[in-house]
């Protein structure tokens, strides 16, 4: 299961550092980096909204063994194709498959396992995301071609698909309890407060590792090694918090966590906006990864508790789409706004996102103190 996270954060990480070398070898603009996030972040919601319908009436394994084949074809799109259609379109079908792998195995998780598991897998993607760039900028560093790691990748998923279908009867059947889709009466607020925190984290925590390349080369003067290296590192800043909730598990306080890790992203993200030299600015940018690292995972665990196990695997999906629909229009919106103005507007853009981040948080926290611990 942390294999396919590992992949699961590679591509649209990778594609950050990559876009710019892409842009020239398509002929589009920096700015049009916000369509294939858009593209990618399209497919993971429909796929995650249908999510748990497709695990009641068939199963998590049979449903993570076709979306790794999925991805393997959408990441050889992307690795052969020269025009933009076909680009976009991979891109989609890339955002389709992994909307089905990162909800089958949250759901999973979080109704069979705990706090530990759910920090290694979201560690797992943390790891891929960072060394999505590395991996990326040594191929330019080389003089190589930024299509050998879109192909990588491929193989990768095609590897992973074999050993999701020699595994699939290990995956029990997640939320088949009822015959029909479980109720939630009484917590429609809940959901939907659960909808914006993910939506916001997502816009806070992509759009960071998306724009951050261009923002230290294109509106800090820096050079393309040491942004690669920054980008790599706020990915790996996030990894390692998820690696010490799955250090720590059960004995931290979830909500008391989610609190502290949104208040500093906020400073960290403000410190990147004025930051008075470069490597200021790239220690926050670092920083920032670190501060919110916990808040994805958290937020997943503390659904199970929130829903029960019969309905977690639709609020899983629903807050995951709500992630990618903040992966497209946050993401998106900042290539609008960089193409209508300048890459500066990026620092500022986050900082706002991560403050309504901050009270969304809290919102679902106090809406939800009144609750129950649901039974997983």
């Amino acid at each position: 299961m942390t294999t396919s996270f590992v992949l699961l954060g590679m591509p649209m990480a990778a594609m950050g550092v990559a876009w710019p070398s892409v842009a020239d070898d398509l002929g589009r603009t920096l700015g049009e980096l916000g369509l294939v996030t858009f593209a990618y972040g399209a497919g993971y919601t429909v796929s995650t909204l249908a999510s748990g319908e497709l695990t009641r009436r068939l199963s998590t394994g049979p449903l993570l063994v076709g979306a790794a084949f999925a991805a393997a074809g959408g990441l050889t799109a992307l690795a052969f194709t020269s025009g933009w259609a076909v680009f976009l379109a991979a891109a989609l079908l890339l955002g389709l498959a992994g909307g089905l792998i990162d909800s089958g195995v949250n759901a999973y998780v979080a109704v069979h396992r705990g706090a530990r598991s759910m920090g290694i897998i979201h560690a797992g993607f943390g790891i891929g995301s960072a060394v999505g760039p590395l991996f990326v900028t040594a191929l330019l560093a080389v003089g190589a071609s930024w299509r050998i790691a879109f192909g990588s990748l491929a193989m990768a998923d095609l590897l992973l698909a074999l050993a999701f279908l020699a595994t699939a009867g290990a995956f029990d059947r997640v939320g088949s309890r009822s015959e029909g889709r479980p109720s939630v009466d009484g917590k429609g607020m809940i959901v939907a407060l659960s909808v914006v925190v993910f939506f916001l984290y997502a816009g806070v925590a992509v759009g960071t590792g998306a724009w951050g390349f261009s923002l230290l080369t294109e509106g800090r003067g820096i050079s393309t090694a040491v942004a690669g290296i920054a980008v790599a590192a706020y990915w790996g800043g996030l990894t390692v918090s998820r690696i010490a909730l799955g250090v720590l598990g059960d004995r931290i306080d979830p909500n008391r966590t989610l609190t502290v890790s949104a208040v500093a992203t906020v400073i960290s993200l403000m410190v990147l906006w004025f930051a008075p030299t470069p490597w200021i600015g790239i220690v926050a940018l670092i920083g920032s990864g670190i501060a919110h690292g916990a808040i994805f995972p958290l937020e997943m665990l503390l659904t199970a508790r929130r829903f029960g196990a019969a309905y977690t695997p639709w609020a899983v999906g629903y807050e995951i789409a709500g992630a990618n629909v903040g992966v497209a229009l946050v993401s998106g919106g900042i290539g609008l706004l960089v193409g209508h103005w300048d890459v500066t507007v990026v620092a500022p853009a986050l900082c706002i996102i991560a403050i309504l981040l901050l009270a969304a948080i809290e919102a679902l926290r106090i809406r939800s103190e009144s609750l129950p611990v649901a039974r997983v």
